[in-house]
């Protein structure tokens, strides 16, 4: 069954290995290019003009093309899921082949545990190299960023979509995506499409709404002359600072302000300016600016939490295509 299997997706197979094989050698490509800059941006930092030098990576070919490779990495579960998992089942139940394996003594969990199982963990392991190979630039980066403070680099949180962990999760959660519609819909192109929407219907918000708030964020005080008030420290530069402009305006009690009643306590200052501000202690006492972080610690823990909640998905999609292929008439 499993050779069965085997020359029956070996379309497949050769196309996935293609795409990653290509992806590999541009990473690993890129990687030899950018080594020369990272040494250069290195010694540019310990001379005292890091964030001038760092500002050429952006501007050279380099960001072009890892920010193509990131984008690819990213997009590699969900093509899994379209081009692999969907037709896997439903191409066979759209055609009616299935009967032909069942008639020749092969069972249904055999038949669907051989086609499946296979498929996927070739996928998987293919994905996880991959991503192993692309984060490990990403971390030549996070040890440069943290050991120079580069302002405006990459962040210890800028690879958390192609870290091993969350990619191994994504493709998984996607192929069980796609065998779930297939087996629901049996016909191979809505199954595609289904399994494509669905994907981004739950990655996305996840990944936007949801992500920050796996644990509550660390939040800083500052007054307005910029003076930390409150226990916690202020976010490194590896950290994942979730404050954006406008800045998050509080009054003495915590209750929030929106600009404009700042902007009106700036009016009372010396002259009505905003520059003005540090010379009008009381018409600004008790107003603090809030800085909102999930600190870089926490980086393998939200991997981890973010890759369970998609192989626990996963492994119940799985669960409801075998239902539904059990059930067959």
């Amino acid at each position: 069954m499993g050779w069965l299997t085997w020359r029956q997706h070996r379309a497949e197979a050769a196309a996935i290995l293609t795409v990653l094989v290509a992806l590999a050698v541009g990473v690993l490509l890129l990687t030899l290019a950018g080594s020369g800059m990272l040494a250069t941006l290195s010694r540019g930092c310990a001379a005292g003009v890091c964030t001038t030098n760092f500002a050429l990576f952006f501007q050279s070919g380099l960001f072009e093309g890892w920010t193509l490779v990131m984008v690819a990495v990213i997009a590699v579960p969900v093509v899994f899921g379209v081009f692999v998992g969907a037709p896997m089942i439903a191409r066979e139940l759209e055609h009616g082949t299935q009967f032909v394996a069942w008639s020749q003594g092969v069972t249904r969990r055999r038949w669907f545990v051989s086609r499946v199982g296979l498929v996927v963990l070739s996928s998987v392991v293919g994905a996880a190299i991959l991503a192993a190979i692309a984060q490990g630039w990403f971390a030549v980066q996070r040890d440069l960023v943290n050991s120079n403070a580069v302002v405006g680099g990459f962040t210890f949180w800028d690879g958390f979509d192609i870290a091993p962990p969350v990619v191994i999760a994504y493709t998984l959660f996607a192929l069980a995506l796609g065998v779930a519609a297939g087996a629901a819909l049996r016909r191979t192109v809505p199954a595609m499409a289904l399994t494509l929407a669905a994907y981004i219907a739950v990655r996305v918000p996840l990944a936007q709404l949801a992500r920050w708030r796996y644990l509550p964020p660390v939040t800083a005080r500052l007054s307005d002359g910029g003076q930390l008030v409150s226990v916690a420290s202020l976010p490194g530069p590896s950290d994942w600072q979730l404050t954006s402009y406008p800045p998050t305006y509080v009054d003495a009690a915590g209750h929030a302000l929106n600009a404009s009643s700042v902007n009106r306590l700036l009016e009372q200052c010396s002259g009505g300016s905003p520059s003005a501000a540090p010379t009008c202690p009381s018409a600004l006492n008790g107003v603090y600016t809030l800085l909102q972080y999930q600190p870089a610690l926490r980086f393998w823990l939200f991997q981890g939490i973010e890759a369970a909640i998609f192989l626990v998905l996963a492994v119940a999609l799985l669960a409801l295509a075998y239902r539904l292929v059990m059930r067959l008439r």
